[in-house]
């Protein structure tokens, strides 16, 4: 088997920079080579990271023999294409989330990569180890039946920002959507991840916000995504999950994620934090409600982007598929393209249409 990935880095951007740091701390990950459009971006994150081959155009670099896989860490608009240059070049695949602008281009994915391994990052919070806990404490049944999967996930407004944020982060057409397709997708993947992909999505109720006038000078002209969803989804097979995302919210930076069953509630975080797992639980002895810490620690974002990539480049190594790989994605982009069509109708969408 063997011992070490070579991966090539399409995309010097900030996400670029954050994989390449991510693999000095992993010992069978070697950077072969970064692409950039433009060249002096390419240069100065080769030198930064010790990396000998800088090319300008993607495709000439996965003719490089001395690649094995490649990470796309550049905006959705671009990375089908690329993601499909790639599997036909022989390359595995590690994508951005959300993996694709829809469902559609995720299904040509599917079609392209044959043989190959191919993941998407969305799994990043589900590889926390407060997440562990709270599937095994799912696993083994302490909640009964579940009925009910919450979270609400909004970060405060803050100043105008001296530079503007990417146009990506709130582009339908650059990124498939705004917040929900951009952080969303972790939530969708955490919450359908730790229930191991049994649960069948059915009926999307949703609606979303774009940009309140009062920010409008906090984000890009021409922003047209979301910055706020509320959404509640049905599956066929289980419980409902009830969905609030966003940002520029209007207090203080709420994130609450919850189980809720016949038995019991577990209540966590899914963003990387100083977090707590606790489990409340019916005592029949007094008639009280019993908590308990089943985990507690701190967590950071540094600790993702190391396991996102650590768990895919395993994954090639192993031959087994990373903890998302594209059919897992695919759930989660026609959720996410459930949300967007139930609030452009304002009425309830059946996902088995999307």
């Amino acid at each position: 088997m063997k011992q070490v990935l070579n991966v090539g880095y399409v995309g010097c951007g900030v996400m670029g920079q954050v994989y390449l740091n991510a693999a000095r701390s992993i010992p069978f990950i070697r950077s072969a080579a970064v692409a950039d459009s433009v060249e002096a971006s390419a240069r100065k994150a080769a030198e930064t990271f010790g990396v000998a081959a800088v090319y300008t155009d993607a495709e000439a670099m996965f003719a490089d023999p001395n690649v094995d896989a490649v990470v796309l860490a550049l905006p959705a608009i671009a990375r089908t294409e690329l993601a499909v240059q790639a599997f036909r070049a022989g390359k595995h695949v590690l994508t951005e989330k959300p993996v694709a602008r829809d469902a559609d281009e995720v299904r040509r994915l599917i079609r392209e990569r044959g043989d190959l391994i191919a993941g998407c990052a969305s799994s990043r919070t589900r590889l926390l180890d407060s997440a562990a806990v709270v599937a095994d404490t799912l696993a083994q049944g302490k909640l009964g039946t579940l009925r009910m999967m919450r979270c609400r996930w909004q970060t405060s407004a803050k100043p105008k920002p001296e530079v503007m944020p990417p146009l990506w982060r709130f582009s339908k057409e650059v990124n498939g959507g705004g917040n929900l397709a951009n952080l969303g997708t972790y939530m969708l993947d955490y919450f359908l991840g730790i229930n191991g992909w049994s649960l069948e999505p059915d009926t999307i109720l949703a609606r979303t916000w774009t940009i309140a006038d009062s920010f409008a000078d906090h984000v890009p002209a021409g922003s047209d995504g979301e910055t706020l969803t509320s959404a509640l989804v049905s599956f066929k097979n289980g419980p409902v999950l009830m969905i609030e995302q966003g940002e520029h919210y209007v207090g203080e930076r709420v994130h609450e994620c919850q189980l809720i069953g016949t038995d019991g509630t577990l209540t966590f975080p899914v963003v990387p934090s100083n977090a707590r797992v606790v489990l409340s639980q019916y005592a029949e002895a007094d008639g009280s409600i019993a908590e308990q810490v089943l985990w507690e620690g701190q967590e950071t974002f540094s600790t993702v982007h190391q396991r996102v990539f650590a768990d895919f480049s395993q994954a090639v190594l192993e031959g087994r598929q990373p903890s998302t790989g594209l059919e897992q994605a695919l759930v989660v982009q026609k959720i996410v393209d459930g949300v967007y069509e139930s609030a452009r109708r304002g009425e309830a969408v059946r996902v088995e249409n999307i």
